[in-house]
């Protein structure tokens, strides 16, 4: 199943992180190049210290972050996933793009509730590539009639938190110096 989630920036288009084929439909869907990775959404700070090399002087920064944030960070259990295959089954195609792995950490119920019920899920805007991002339920369900007439994608209740696209960065070694890849 395709997800139309509400993030604390615009819509977003999700599948569970073991979703192969809705994941490679999302890409379709946004007619997005296979060489920019998804996001994984994951359902709380306590989730990056466990599984990912975030130390806790950078998971309490990351808490008090005041605006949408995209951390850019190694993940052991993420990357063994991302490249696991076995004779019955290819898993991702692009998963040479994953060199550092971004990740968005939930932040209303509608979220914490589909992580729970599917794992972590990949995430990215609910729009075609290169256009404006989705404010709109309206324009949400124009865009998505098809997939959501065929039962292929359902929107998640909540409403959007209607802030710019989130800052991307990535901390320097050990400490709480970021390097931004997209500050807003």
């Amino acid at each position: 199943m395709i997800y139309i989630i509400p993030t604390d920036t615009c819509y977003g288009i999700a599948c569970a992180i073991d979703d192969i084929q809705n994941y490679e439909k999302i890409y379709k869907i946004k007619k997005r190049s296979f060489a920019k990775p998804l996001a994984i959404m994951v359902s709380d700070f306590n989730w990056l210290r466990v599984n990912t090399n975030l130390n806790d002087k950078q998971i309490e920064f990351l808490k008090k972050y005041k605006k949408p944030f995209t951390i850019l960070t190694d993940s052991i259990p993420v990357s063994l996933w991302l490249n696991y295959e076995n004779e019955e089954w290819v898993w991702f195609q692009n998963r040479d793009m994953y060199k550092k792995i971004a990740f968005r950490v939930a932040h209303n119920d509608a979220q914490k509730k589909l992580i729970k019920e599917v794992w972590p899920i990949f995430l990215t805007s609910a729009n075609t590539s290169g256009e404006t991002e989705i404010y709109k339920k309206e324009e949400l369900k124009e865009t998505f009639s098809y997939y959501l007439e065929k039962n292929i994608a359902k929107i998640l209740p909540w409403e959007v938190g209607h802030n710019k696209a989130s800052d991307i960065f990535e901390f320097v070694g050990d400490g709480v110096e970021v390097k931004y890849l997209r500050k807003n």
